[in-house]
C-alpha cells in the first residue's frame, strides 16, 4: 500500500486547491518556516478521522476553514482527500486506488466520502484497521509524541507495540463487544423491570374495575333522583321568570319617559350652540384684530430698537477707528526713523567684517604651515621610539633566558643531591613493606574463610524464611477468599431479609396483612414455607406461581379475620391455605418413571406441612431433560428440571425462564441457611487469622535470627585488610620502581647541569651588547621627543590666534546678516501701517454718512406710532363687549348640558337594572332548559346502559 496523492483545499492556509503527489523518490516535504509544512501532516491526521481540535493545532475545529486574508474572502468549506495504491490488497476492498474524503462546513456539519460514496468515519477507521494508518497511529509522528514515546509517557510505547504487533484492532473489537454485552444487559434489566411493574400494578388495575363498577349503580340512581329534582326545579324557576318579565315592562316604560325629556333638552342645546357660534365668530374677526394691531407696534418698536442700536455700534466703531488711526500713524513714524539707523549701522558692521576676514585668512595660512612641519617632526619621533622599544624588547629576552637558565640549573643540582639523599632511605623501607605484606595476606585469608561460614549460615535461615513467607501468603489469600466469600454471603442476607420484611413483588394486600399483625402474628406465606435446590427452584416456582402469595394459617377463623381486615380497609383480596383442613387429605401414591423424580421429594419444608406441600404437589414429577424426554402418561404433571416447559393433562405451558425466576421461592428459609452460612465462615475466618498471626510470629522470630549484620562486619574487615595488603604491595612495587628509575634520572640531571653551563656562557656577552645599543637608542628618542614638544607648543599658539581671528569672522558675518534681517521687517512693518492708515480713513468717512442718516429717520417715526396706540384702545372696547354676550350664552348652554347628563346617567341606572333582570330572566331560562336536556339525556343513558349490560358491548359507554 502506496500513499500517492494528497488535495487540499480550503484547509488552513491552503486557500486555492493544492495537490501533492508522492511519487516514486519523493521522501519528505521541505521548505522555510511558516511556509505550510507542519499544516499538510495536519491533513492527513485530519482527513482520517481526528477528532480533538488540539491535535490540530487549533483551538475549535471551525479554526482549520480558510479564514481568508485581506484581498480574500474566507471559504465556507475545508476539504482534504487521500489516495493511496491498494495494489496488495491490503486494503479489505476490491479497488486498487482508495480515495478517503472529509469535508467540513462553517455551520459545523461534517462528511466522509470513500471514493466518492458518502460514509461513516467508523467504515473508514474498519477499513484501516490492521494497517498501522489512523489518525492517532505512528505512522504520522510529531516531535513531542517522539518525546512520548522516550519517556513514556501515559504508556504510549505499549500502544506503539500492539499496534505493531496487530494486537490493537482486537482491543477495539473487544471493547465494541464489552460495550454491546453492558447495553444488552442493560435492556434486559429495563423489560424484567418494566414485567415486574405490570405485575405489580394487575391488583390496582382489578380495584379500579371494580370501583368502575360501583360508579355506574351510583350513576343509576343518582339518574333518578336528579330527574325528580329537576320537575321540582322547573316550576319554581317558571314562577321566578313571570315576576322578572314584569318589573322589566316597568323598568322600560320609566326609561323611555326620560329618554323624551332627554331629546328637549338636546334640541334647545342645539339651537342655543347657532346662536353661540355668531357670536363666537363675531370675538374672533375682533380679537384677530386686535393681534394684527399689536403686532404692528411691535414691529415699530423692534424697528426702533434696532436702528438705536445699529446707531450706537456706528458711533463706538468711528471711535474705535480714530484712536487705531492715530496709533498707526505714530508707529509709522517710528518705523522710518528705525530703517535709516539700522542703515547706518548696517554700513559700518560690512565695513569691519571686511577687515576681519583677511586677518583670518593671513592666520590660517600661518597655522597649515606651521602644523604640517610638526607633522613631519612626528613621523621621525616614531621611527626612532620603534627602534627604542625594539633594543628594548631585545635586553629583556636575553636577561628573561638568562635568569631561567640560572633557576633551571639551581633547581637540577639541589634535585641532584636530593635524589642521592633519599635512595638509601627508600632501600631501608622496602624491606619494611615486604615483611608487612606477609602478614596481612594471612590476615587476609582467616577474615575470607569467617565470611564464607557466615554466609552459610545466613542462606539458610533465608530458606526457612522464604518458606514461612509462602505459607503466610497462602494463608492471606484464603483469608482474602473468605473474607469476600463473607461479604457476599452477608450482602445476599441483607438483600434477601430486605425482599423479605419488604415483602417485594407481593400485592398490597399481602403487604398490609403483614403490617397488621391483629390477625395472626407471624402467619408465614407458602413461599416462605417451603424450599428446594438452586437447580430447582425455578421449576418449582414456576409451577407453583399462582400460590405463592397464599398464607399458610391454622384455622378458618384466622383466614376470615384476615378477609375483614382488608374488606374493612379496602386494601384488595388475599388467598389462605388452611391446614386444619388438610387433615383428612391423603395424596395418591408415587409412581416410577424412567428420567423423573416426585417434585415432593425434593422440596425441604416442616413436617407441620407436609399434607398441604403433598396437596399442592401431588401427582407432579420432575424430569431431567426437554419435553421428548417426558414419560407417556396423561393422567400426570410433568415438570422440565430447567423450568421451559410444564406438561399438564390435556395442555402445555413454557417460554423463556427470566431474570428474577426462582428468587421468590424460600426467602425466608434461604435466610435462615444463609445465616448458619455466615457464622460458619466467621468462624472460619477468625481460626485462619490466628494462623496467619502465628505464622507472621513465626517469621518475625526467623528473621531476628539473621546473621547479616555480623557477615557485613566480617566483610568490612576483610575489605579493609585486602585494601591495606593492596597498599602495602603497591608501595612496595612503586619504590622499587622508584629506586631503578633514580639512577637514569641522575644520569639525565648531570647531563643538563652541563648543557646550562655552556648556554649561560653565551648568553652573557650577547646580553652586555644589547644593552649598551640600547643606551644609544635611548638617549636619541629623548632628543626628538624634546624638539616635538617645543613645536607643538608653537603650533598650539598659531592655532589659539587663528581660532580668536575666526571666531571674529563669524561673529561679524553674523552682525551684518542680523541686521538686514532688521531693515526688511522694519521696511514690512512701515508699508503695512500705511496701508492700514488708509483703509481706516475709507472705513470712518463712510460710518459718518451712515450715522447721518440714521439720526434722520429716527424723528419720523415716533408720530405714526402714537397714532397705532390711540388706534389699538378703541379695538380693545369693542373685544370686552363681544366677550360678554359670548361667555353669557356658553354658561346657559352649560346648564342645559348638565341636566341632560344628569338624566343620562339616571337612564344608564336603568338600563343596568333591566339588563340584571334580563340577565336573571336568560338565566332561569338556561337552567330550565338544561335540567330538561339533563332529564332526556338521563333517560337516553339510562336505555343504552340497560340494552349494553346485555351483551359483551357494554363498555362502548367510555
Amino acid at each position: 500500500m502506496l500513499l500517492s496523492k494528497l488535495e487540499i483545499k480550503g484547509f488552513k492556509s491552503f486557500g486555492d486547491r493544492m495537490v501533492i503527489h508522492f511519487d516514486k523518490g519523493i521522501t519528505g516535504v521541505v521548505g522555510p518556516n511558516g511556509c505550510g509544512k507542519s499544516n499538510v501532516v495536519d491533513a492527513i491526521r485530519w482527513v482520517l478521522g481526528e477528532q480533538k481540535s488540539r491535535m490540530l493545532r487549533s483551538d475549535k475545529m471551525e479554526n482549520v476553514i480558510f479564514n481568508g486574508t485581506k484581498n480574500r474572502k474566507p471559504t465556507n468549506l475545508a476539504e482534504v482527500s487521500l489516495t493511496f495504491e491498494n495494489t496488495r490488497n491490503l486494503l479489505p476492498t476490491e479497488y486498487t486506488h482508495v480515495t478517503i474524503t472529509r469535508r467540513y462546513y462553517r455551520s459545523g456539519e461534517s462528511e466522509y466520502l470513500i471514493n466518492g460514496v458518502t460514509c461513516r468515519l467508523k467504515d473508514i477507521t474498519n477499513l484501516f484497521m490492521d494497517t498501522g494508518i489512523n489518525s492517532n497511529s505512528y505512522a504520522i509522528i510529531e516531535l513531542k509524541m517522539i518525546d512520548e514515546l522516550l519517556n513514556d509517557k501515559n504508556n504510549s510505547r505499549r500502544e506503539l507495540f500492539e499496534e505493531a504487533a496487530g494486537i490493537s484492532k482486537f482491543k477495539t473489537r473487544k471493547r465494541e463487544s464489552l460495550k454491546k454485552l453492558s447495553d444488552t444487559d442493560a435492556d434486559l434489566e429495563r423489560v424484567e423491570d418494566v414485567l415486574f411493574e405490570i405485575e405489580k400494578n394487575l391488583k390496582s388495575l382489578e380495584k379500579q374495575a371494580k370501583q368502575a363498577e360501583k360508579y355506574f349503580q351510583l350513576k343509576n340512581t343518582y339518574k333518578e333522583i336528579s330527574i325528580n329534582l329537576a320537575k321540582r326545579s322547573v316550576a319554581a324557576f317558571r314562577e321566578d321568570l313571570l315576576g322578572l318579565q314584569a318589573q322589566i315592562t316597568q323598568k322600560q316604560d320609566e326609561q323611555g319617559g326620560i329618554q323624551s325629556r332627554i331629546n328637549l333638552l338636546e334640541a334647545g342645546i342645539e339651537e342655543a350652540k347657532a346662536s353661540l357660534l355668531q357670536k363666537e365668530k363675531l370675538l374672533s374677526s375682533r380679537q384677530k384684530t386686535l393681534n394684527e394691531q399689536v403686532n404692528k407696534i411691535r414691529q415699530f418698536e423692534s424697528d426702533k430698537k434696532i436702528k438705536n442700536e445699529r446707531l450706537r455700534f456706528l458711533e463706538d466703531r468711528s471711535q474705535k477707528l480714530r484712536e487705531s488711526l492715530d496709533q498707526d500713524r505714530k508707529s509709522n513714524d517710528r518705523a522710518g526713523f528705525s530703517i535709516r539707523s539700522l542703515e547706518q549701522e548696517l554700513e559700518s558692521a560690512e565695513k569691519r567684517f571686511r577687515e576681519q576676514e583677511i586677518e583670518m585668512e593671513e592666520l590660517k595660512t600661518i597655522y597649515e604651515r606651521e602644523k604640517e612641519r610638526v607633522r613631519q617632526f612626528q613621523e621621525e619621533q616614531k621611527v626612532k621610539q620603534e627602534r627604542f622599544a625594539q633594543a628594548k624588547e631585545k635586553v629583556y629576552q636575553l636577561a628573561k633566558e638568562q635568569e631561567i637558565k640560572q633557576i633551571q640549573l639551581s633547581t637540577l643540582k639541589q634535585e641532584l643531591e636530593k635524589t642521592t639523599t633519599a635512595d638509601y632511605q627508600q632501600e631501608h623501607h622496602l624491606q619494611e613493606f615486604e615483611d608487612k605484606a606477609a602478614e596481612l595476606l594471612d590476615a587476609l585469608q582467616t577474615k575470607e574463610d569467617e565470611v564464607e561460614r557466615l554466609s552459610h549460615k545466613q542462606q539458610q535461615l533465608e530458606r526457612n524464611i522464604e518458606e514461612a513467607e509462602k505459607v503466610a501468603q497462602l494463608i492471606k489469600d484464603e483469608l482474602v477468599q473468605l473474607n469476600r466469600k463473607l461479604d457476599a454471603k452477608q450482602n445476599e442476607f441483607n438483600l434477601t431479609k430486605s425482599l423479605v420484611d419488604n415483602l417485594e413483588g407481593f400485592p398490597e394486600a399481602i403487604k398490609f396483612l403483614k403490617k397488621n399483625a391483629s390477625w395472626g402474628k407471624e402467619t408465614p406465606l407458602l413461599s416462605d414455607v417451603l424450599t428446594t435446590a438452586e437447580n430447582y427452584r425455578v421449576v418449582i416456582e414456576n409451577y407453583l406461581e399462582s400460590y405463592m402469595n397464599y398464607y399458610v394459617v391454622e384455622t378458618r377463623e384466622q383466614a376470615l379475620s384476615a378477609v375483614n381486615l382488608l374488606s374493612d380497609a379496602s386494601r384488595g383480596k388475599a388467598n389462605f391455605f388452611i391446614l386444619d383442613e388438610f387433615q383428612q387429605y391423603i395424596p395418591r401414591p408415587e409412581q416410577l418413571f424412567p428420567n423423573a423424580r416426585p417434585a415432593a421429594s425434593i422440596v425441604d419444608y416442616d413436617p407441620k406441612y407436609r399434607r398441604l406441600i403433598a396437596f399442592l404437589l401431588d401427582n407432579v414429577y420432575v424430569v431431567e431433560g426437554d419435553f421428548r424426554d417426558f414419560p407417556e402418561s396423561e393422567a400426570h404433571v410433568f415438570l422440565a428440571a430447567s423450568g421451559k416447559i410444564i406438561r399438564r393433562p390435556f395442555s402445555i405451558s413454557g417460554g423463556s425462564v427470566g431474570l428474577f425466576e426462582g428468587k421468590r421461592l424460600g426467602r425466608a428459609k434461604n435466610l435462615e441457611k444463609l445465616e448458619e452460612t455466615i457464622k460458619q465462615l466467621q468462624k472460619t475466618i477468625s481460626y485462619t487469622r490466628n494462623k496467619l498471626e502465628d505464622k507472621t510470629t513465626e517469621i518475625l522470630k526467623l528473621r531476628s535470627q539473621q546473621v547479616k549484620p555480623a557477615i557485613d562486619a566480617a566483610r568490612q574487615e576483610m575489605d579493609q585488610t585486602r585494601q591495606a595488603y593492596i597498599a602495602i604491595r603497591t608501595k612496595k612495587e612503586q619504590l622499587a620502581e622508584l629506586l631503578s628509575s633514580n639512577a637514569n634520572k641522575r644520569e639525565d640531571i648531570e647531563q643538563r647541569v652541563e648543557e646550562l653551563l655552556d648556554t649561560l656562557s653565551t648568553l652573557e656577552p650577547e646580553l652586555q651588547e644589547a644593552r649598551e645599543a640600547l643606551l644609544i637608542d635611548q638617549e636619541e628618542a629623548e632628543s626628538w621627543q624634546e624638539q616635538v614638544q617645543a613645536l607643538n607648543e608653537g603650533l598650539a599658539q598659531k592655532s589659539a590666534a587663528f581660532n580668536e581671528a575666526n571666531i571674529r569672522y563669524h561673529q561679524g558675518q553674523n552682525r551684518v546678516s542680523s541686521l538686514e534681517q532688521e531693515i526688511d521687517f522694519k521696511q514690512k512693518a512701515f508699508e503695512s501701517s500705511a496701508e492700514r492708515i488708509q483703509v481706516a480713513q475709507q472705513e470712518l468717512s463712510g460710518l459718518d454718512q451712515e450715522i447721518k442718516h440714521l439720526l434722520g429717520t429716527n424723528e419720523v417715526k415716533d408720530e405714526e406710532l402714537f397714532a397705532l396706540y390711540e388706534e389699538k384702545e378703541a379695538i380693545e372696547s369693542g373685544l370686552t363687549e363681544s366677550e360678554q354676550s359670548y361667555y353669557a350664552a356658553r354658561g346657559a348652554i352649560d346648564e342645559q348640558e348638565k341636566e341632560v347628563r344628569l338624566l343620562q346617567r339616571q337612564k344608564e341606572q336603568l338600563q343596568t337594572l333591566l339588563q340584571e333582570f334580563q340577565t336573571a330572566a336568560t338565566d332561569l331560562n338556561m337552567r330550565m332548559h338544561s335540567l330538561r336536556e339533563r332529564s332526556q339525556c338521563g333517560v337516553r343513558v339510562g336505555l343504552r346502559c340497560t340494552n349494553g349490560r346485555r351483551s359483551r358491548g357494554g363498555g362502548s359507554l367510555s
